[in-house]
């Protein structure tokens, strides 16, 4: 994919979110004493993560024959609740197929079968899911809504970055989750266009690091053999999009599990914020000392989710009891 996202394609991903999202906090944290540190709550969207921006971005753009359709999406949990969400937010029109695997975390099924769509839970595994995904767009001409590999996904998830150049115009450090890496593509196009000198830095866990090792090898890996980590939601391959616009990325940095556990559990305990493992990368490329403010320009870090399994948290918050 060599098409590259442009201010004018975010502000347009906006104007189709304002009706139905509302821009979320931009709030000083108390997790990293001595740097000015601002958190963008995307784990406090209706559905818990940033991935509603992207999903709703594309369906609201789709045309009638498209919407009769219908769209289908893979998911391990967090996109197919944004596209479950637009599917209510058009008025539950267009039929919704969204396929997880039987791994995903039972909370965010729970959530999903709420909502306008048809959940199918296949295989064990996401390749498996994406299978059988490919398999119903085929059969059905049903429009895919891919989770990153979009451009109108990626516009909507950028709409991220004009709300925080928006209310944080001196922005100096932006810190970005990055999986796929839809989000940070759409973010760095509209920061970098609106806020002279901002640094993107992505933020990866150390058992997946695929971006950086794309950079090293000069090609996307589509796919990559992550190790086992908390921050599932950002595991695996990035996109042929996020590679494309590797040009706007200053940094990338990555975490480890033990960064990413302190992370998590400093932003319930200082900041009272509930964020899953993805969601807290930024913060522990903070904590850890890996990212620091340059200029003495604030440090914004997008916390992507809030979808944690209360099991999970748990055993973290005893853990450091």
């Amino acid at each position: 994919m060599s098409e590259r996202l442009t201010l004018a394609d975010v502000r347009s991903a906006q104007e189709r979110l304002r009706p139905s999202l509302f821009p979320t906090p931009l709030r000083p944290s108390q997790a990293a004493p001595g740097i000015d540190l601002r958190l963008k709550l995307e784990c406090w969207q209706p559905t818990g993560s940033f991935k509603v921006r992207g999903a709703l971005s594309l369906m609201s753009a789709l045309g009638e024959a498209e919407r009769r359709r219908g769209v289908a999406a893979a998911s391990a949990g967090n996109h197919a609740l944004g596209v479950a969400f637009a599917a209510q937010c058009l008025g539950g029109t267009i039929p919704a197929t969204v396929f997880v695997p039987t791994s995903a975390p039972q909370a965010k099924v729970a959530k999903l079968r709420r909502f306008p769509v048809d959940v199918r839970q296949v295989g064990e595994t996401y390749d498996d899911t994406v299978e059988a995904a490919e398999a119903f767009l085929r059969e059905t001409g049903a429009t895919s809504v891919h989770a990153f590999e979009d451009p109108r996904v990626a516009a909507g998830q950028g709409t991220v970055g004009l709300e925080v150049a928006e209310e944080c115009p001196d922005v100096g450090t932006l810190l970005v989750p990055v999986g796929g890496g839809g989000l940070i593509s759409g973010v760095a196009v509209a920061a970098k266009a609106l806020v002279p000198g901002v640094r993107i830095v992505a933020v990866q866990p150390d058992a997946s690091p695929a971006l950086r090792e794309s950079l090293k090898r000069g090609r996307p890996l589509l796919t990559y053999p992550a190790r086992p980590t908390l921050a599932d939601g950002v595991a695996g391959g990035i996109g042929e999009i996020a590679f494309a616009h590797r040009d706007l990325i200053d940094d990338v940095v990555v975490v480890t599990e033990a960064e990413i556990e302190d992370a998590v559990v400093a932003l319930l305990s200082e900041d009272q914020v509930v964020a899953e493992a993805s969601g807290a990368l930024g913060l522990a490329a903070v904590r850890s000392g890996r990212v620091s403010p340059p200029d003495g320009r604030p440090v914004v870090a997008v916390i992507t989710g809030g979808n944690i399994d209360a099991r999970v948290l748990t055993r973290l918050l005893v853990a450091r009891a």
